[in-house]
């Protein structure tokens, strides 16, 4: 704060921690409440607004309510004077999306998805649309103190401010860019410190609060690759901040100064939405792996012990997965490096099955009969590893159905803004 500010942003969510949260419409975060306090007594005791982008981590209206909910109650607690809380919703109707449909336009997929059906849009749970700028603008003009975002692009909520006092768009998105993941953008890595983004007529500058920080030519113009499928074009809804043209520079010795960003504006308009759906219940159990002979021959092993579990459990509807750290857990088929020299595994054995009481028999059995394998070659019965004793019950589990996106006539037709009060 003794950089005296214009605005505090912060990013409030994700769709990084995976579909369960969206999901299960649960927070993830632990420190929500200390980090909005902090936010919260900080903005108000400068005047300044105070923006927190897809609230309660994955935008959903009850993670909007959540939030607006903490900030009222701290301003009761601190005895705040009155401000004006802006908040928006993201979550999009299934009706909405079958109408939709039945009209004739495409709900194309993202990634490879194929295109979205009435019958997945029915299995997902819950369902939100990735924001633009345009309700942060909408809010601003409404006089609002504090923000509180449903879902949005992660360049949104620091975009919208500063095209609301008139900086040149492109500017305005990569800066958005840039201060995303705070002090991702700096060097070397301290986790999340704040960053400080400066913006004018001709550049943005950013520079790391913390002493020991310093935002580089490569550290910004890395982060400007940070999450991208090229690293030159970051879509957005309205348009495409267009990077290949930018310039990098050292402005001094801790702030990165940058320059030729360009806004291309969408001819069509379209809008991001995301959605999961349940796939059961989900428990899970380790298994570690020493033997060499079994080491050697994991594969044989894993097939083992779905057979041995297909055959107690063959007429039930259940999902059993092996994830082999040590060899391909991280990438599976993906892992580049076939041949390795592990002399011990850790597999993480994860069943799911409609019910907790099945998910639970399933990872159990198939944790057990780890202990027991019996492949090709072993000829002693000791066990051939070492298990957890007892399963452990996760979060339900949970794939990403929807990632498309929907066209639109109006940037505001899926994010509602409402007003309301906080402080005495």
């Amino acid at each position: 704060m003794a950089s005296n500010p214009d605005y505090i942003v912060a990013d409030g969510g994700s769709s990084d921690p995976g579909p369960v949260y969206l999901g299960e419409d649960t927070t993830l975060g632990h420190f929500v409440r200390e980090e909005l306090e902090l936010f919260l007594k900080a903005a108000r005791g400068k005047g300044i607004p105070l923006v927190i982008g897809s609230a309660g981590d994955t935008g959903s209206n009850r993670g909007v309510d959540e939030f607006v909910g903490i900030i009222q109650e701290l301003a009761r607690e601190h005895r705040l004077p009155k401000f004006r809380i802006g908040y928006f919703y993201s979550e999009v109707p299934k009706a909405y999306l079958r109408q939709k449909l039945r009209a004739g336009k495409e709900l194309s997929g993202l990634g490879g998805f194929p295109g979205l059906t009435e019958n997945e849009i029915d299995q997902s749970t819950r369902i939100v649309a990735v924001a633009g700028v345009h309700p942060f603008l909408k809010l601003l003009d409404m006089g609002a103190d504090v923000i509180i975002a449903g879902r949005c692009g992660d360049i949104a909520f620091t975009a919208g401010p500063c095209i609301h006092h008139g900086f040149p768009e492109p500017l305005a998105y990569h800066m958005g860019k840039m201060i995303e993941c705070a002090s991702l953008v700096a060097e070397p890595f301290m986790g999340k410190e704040t960053i400080i983004g400066t913006i004018s007529q001709e550049d943005i500058r950013i520079t790391p609060y913390h002493p020991e920080q310093r935002c580089t030519v490569a550290s910004v113009a890395g982060h400007s690759m940070y999450e991208r499928e090229t690293p030159y074009f970051e879509q957005a809804l309205g348009g495409t901040l267009d990077m290949r043209e930018c310039s990098y520079e050292q402005h001094d010795e801790r702030t990165a100064r940058i320059t030729g960003a360009k806004w291309l504006p969408a001819t069509e308009l379209r809008v991001k939405i995301e959605g999961a759906k349940k796939i059961g219940e989900r428990y899970m159990g380790f298994v570690g792996l020493r033997d060499p002979h079994v080491v050697r021959h994991v594969d044989a092993a894993m097939d083992w012990v779905k057979s041995a579990v297909a055959k107690r459990f063959g007429k039930e509807q259940y999902g059993l997965f092996f994830h082999v750290f040590g060899r391909d857990g991280v990438l599976k088929e993906l892992e580049p490096v076939r041949q390795t020299q592990a002399h011990e595994l850790g597999i993480v054995v994860e069943g799911l099955a409609a019910t907790d009481a099945l998910a639970e028999k399933i990872t159990d059995f198939a944790v057990r009969m780890f202990f027991l394998a019996r492949i090709p070659g072993v000829k002693g019965t000791a066990g051939t590893a070492a298990t957890t004793k007892k399963t452990m019950k996760s979060s339900p589990g949970y794939i990403w159905n929807v990632n498309h996106t929907v066209p639109i006539d109006d940037p505001m037709e899926l994010f509602p803004v409402h007003m309301t009060e906080g402080g005495l």
